[in-house]
């Protein structure tokens, strides 16, 4: 028995975990670079049936207990640093460094490697590994001592497996996501077979569509080439960085929208073999290799450009033919252009599943997606998980694309015009037709209203006060101001000069981002169309300015006050009194900590 002890700092080991896909990937490249044929990779359950361990066995060249030394007694230190290919069959390696067991304690917190390999006089000999998370730095090798098994090969257990391993092993796309890994190279050498509990890993059962396209960087030594596989199923996207022969050296996220599409990308350039372990900085930029990988992204964005018209027209085109697109005429506006465009987008996205149902299913789902998009397109994140089910993260990039794309936007905005003018229009019946406005009350008809429709006043205020108390309103909304208001000390609210309290209908605020963090109210009074504004009213909205004025809490530097009172109509004193010379029109008192208005409907 050995013990070997890797001197190297236990933070840079842990440094080299990886998530638990990857560690599980690593344990598989390592067979093949051990010149396996066939990998098998199964799981053991426990009682709640989930998995318990992880085992993968490979009929490769094996370790003898030298082997083992030397790999795993430094990091660094693995044979396939000066080696170009695999010992027996010559095929392209993927590791150079040494660093592959580290990642497999992404996994789990036990690992054993049995290994039998040729070993001198006594034949096959079988060595025994272990190793734990909780010291990366040392692993027990035991004696070589005679193997029973006819073959060389390894054998590796993963044990003490946590949470987030047991999720990714116990997911249902497992399969297909260790199948886009290696995709590439198990095209280029068809005698390997890799399986998964069982059933084979056959990138042919799941591709869709396959491109290759040749990449010229301006400057890069060397050929380039970018190889796009669709998948039928669904795949995490990734950019696999390879060698010339399509081995996978790095993964890296594609980093472009593609709604509607599982793909896998494999961007080959023999370079990426030089830079060694800088690979990992490409996300960061890398300088020798950043143009060629922006090349490869421009080429992705294109294909799934063109992918998605022609899919997006044969989709249509099918739904047409069989009933269920749930637009019948050609759009006539630019709205009606951009309603449908979008919803052919979205539509896209969830083909898959969409094209699963049976047709009047598929129509239902369409027709509530249409009917979500014309409404509010922001609602449609709700039909799409709970009616249609698409992935969560299909919809988080779908969200993402509307809320970049014009087209939403322009839905969005013309819907909320729409809905504006017809708000005018009920309002300047209510107000001005003569039938309505006898019967319409101010606080039970025309607050209510309003209330949810401040935009009519002051579009970038928010309403911060209901027919309440004006002290109310503001301490309810104390967090939201800041700090420039202080509300301690303050149970009683202003008063009106004639003792009563201080409740307009509405009180609309903003915060103005400056040095100062300027904070502006509205303080509006509404009057009910068959009550003229006269002497009254202006006392009574001059009452509340001087409530509030003549209270030391509420007259903070940065805090700016503008009153109104609003009717159809108003007497000449009225008149008189909000056209004045030294004023702006329909102003009756200006300072620079507040000001006071007289407005008419028609005005507002």
């Amino acid at each position: 028995m050995s013990r070997v002890t890797v001197e190297v700092d236990e933070d840079h080991l842990a440094g080299l975990l990886k998530n638990a896909r990857a560690g599980l990937a690593e344990l598989i490249w390592n067979s093949l670079d051990a010149d396996a044929n066939r990998v098998d990779v199964s799981t053991s359950t426990n009682d709640l049936g989930g998995p318990e361990t992880v085992t993968v066995m490979d009929d490769g060249h094996g370790m003898t207990k030298d082997d083992a030394v030397r790999g795993f007694g430094r990091v660094g230190g693995s044979w396939k640093r000066s080696a170009a290919t695999t010992r027996t069959q010559h095929r392209s390696l993927h590791g150079k460094h040494g660093q592959g067991r580290y990642a497999a304690f992404s996994l789990g917190g036990q690992i054993t490697w049995t290994s039998v390999a040729a070993d001198g006089d006594i034949g096959h000999g079988e060595i025994r590994i272990t190793g734990d998370r909780n010291d990366l730095r040392r692993f027990e090798i035991s004696d070589s001592k005679p193997s029973t098994r006819s073959i060389t090969g390894t054998r590796v257990v993963v044990r003490r497996l946590d949470e987030r391993a047991v999720a990714i092993l116990g997911r249902d796309d497992i399969v297909d996501n260790l199948t886009a890994i290696f995709a590439i190279y198990l095209e280029s050498y068809s005698q390997v077979t890799v399986t998964w509990c069982g059933t084979k890993l056959d990138p042919s059962r799941l591709q869709e569509n396959r491109v290759e396209y040749p990449l010229t960087v301006p400057g890069m030594e060397g050929k380039a080439s970018l190889t796009v596989i669709e998948w039928n199923a669904k795949i995490d996207r990734a950019i696999f960085l390879c060698d010339s022969d399509g081995m996978a050296l790095h993964q890296i996220s594609p980093g472009i929208w593609a709604p509607g599409f599982d793909f896998t990308a494999y961007l080959r350039w023999n370079g990426f073999r030089d830079l060694g372990r800088d690979i990992h900085l490409l996300d960061f930029e890398l300088e020798q290799a950043a143009p060629l990988l922006e090349c490869a992204r421009r080429t992705l964005r294109e294909h799934f450009r063109r992918q998605a018209v022609d899919k997006q027209n044969a989709l249509v085109q099918k739904w047409k033919d069989d009933g269920t697109y749930p637009y019948f005429d050609e759009p006539t506006t630019h709205l009606q252009q951009a309603e449908q465009q979008t919803f052919d987008v979205v539509a896209l996205s969830a083909a898959r599943i969409l094209d699963g149902l049976d047709p009047r299913a598929r129509k239902f789902s369409l027709h509530l997606v249409r009917e979500a998009l014309e409404s509010n397109p922001t609602g449609l994140r709700r039909i799409l998980t709970e009616v249609l089910d698409l992935p969560s993260d299909r919809i988080d990039e779908l969200a993402r694309l509307l809320d970049r794309t014009t087209l939403s936007t322009l839905i969005s905005t013309s819907r909320k015009i729409g809905d504006r003018l017809d708000f005018l229009a009920g309002l300047n019946a209510l107000v001005f037709d003569t039938e309505s406005n006898r019967q319409t009350l101010e606080r039970r008809q025309l607050h209510r209203i309003l209330a949810e429709e401040t935009w009519i006043f002051a579009e970038e205020y928010a309403l911060t006060g209901d027919d309440d108390r004006l002290l109310q309103v503001l301490r309810g909304h104390a967090e939201i101001l800041g700090d420039d208001i202080d509300f301690t000390d303050s149970r009683t609210p202003p008063r009106r000069a004639d003792g009563r309290d201080a409740i307009p209908d509405l009180v609309l605020s903003r915060k103005v981002e400056q040095h100062q963090n300027r904070i502006e109210h509205i303080v509006i009074e509404l009057k009910r169309p068959k009550i003229d504004i006269g002497v009254a009213q202006i006392n009574q909205i001059e009452s509340y300015a001087l409530a509030v004025l003549d209270d030391p809490r509420f007259t903070q530097a940065n805090v700016f006050w503008d009153f109104w009172v609003v009717g159809v109509r108003m007497d000449k004193y009225a008149e008189m009194r909000r056209n004045q010379d030294s004023l702006p029109h329909g102003f009756i008192q200006r300072s620079g900590r507040y000001s006071i208005q007289v407005r008419t409907w028609a005005e507002v």
